[in-house]
């Protein structure tokens, strides 16, 4: 899902990401292609083991996103090239680097895919992205290939093949 030549940077945009909206701690968490921790889920925890304490909410939160979005990931994806880079104060157009531009590239990408097959590939990679981020519990948001394809259910699916084929054989 992400270009194979660069998986360094690949990790600082998502870790990145996972920093801004859903707290600096959770950035340590990125793993491999797993599931990312269960934000949510451990957030809802917290509240309620520190009774009297109040627990801050996360950006996502606070602004009540539960996806991932074309948008969050093109600020994110901006606000990293800024970080690696040597200017030292924010300009929307840095010599001859435009982050307008940039940006509604980045957008461009996702909400504007050329065909079918594409937007497909773009709606996994934001599946992709959301059950990252937001762990497990956005199952309903993900749609129905992304959760044929899940492990367990893959293989609840080789299992009931296996059962058929003892079944069916003499």
């Amino acid at each position: 899902m992400w270009p194979s030549d660069s998986p360094e940077l690949i990790s600082v945009v998502f870790q990145a990401y996972k920093a801004v909206f859903t707290s600096p701690s959770s950035a340590k968490d990125v793993d491999g292609d797993g599931d990312g921790v269960d934000i949510i889920q451990n957030n809802r925890r917290a509240r309620k083991s520190f009774n009297g304490l109040k627990v801050k909410k996360h950006v996502a939160q606070i602004i009540k996103m539960e996806k991932v979005t074309p948008r969050s990931i093109a600020y994110i994806i901006c606000q990293v090239k800024f970080a690696l880079s040597s200017v030292t104060s924010w300009r929307s157009v840095d010599g001859d680097f435009d982050y307008v531009q940039f940006w509604r590239t980045i957008v461009d990408f996702f909400e504007r895919a050329p065909g079918r097959e594409a937007q497909r590939r773009v709606d996994r990679l934001l599946e992709w992205w959301t059950r990252k981020v937001f762990g497990r519990s956005h199952r309903d948001d993900l749609s129905q290939t992304v959760k044929d394809n899940m492990s367990v259910n893959a293989l609840a699916r080789q299992r009931a093949a296996r059962d058929d084929a003892a079944f069916d054989s003499p």
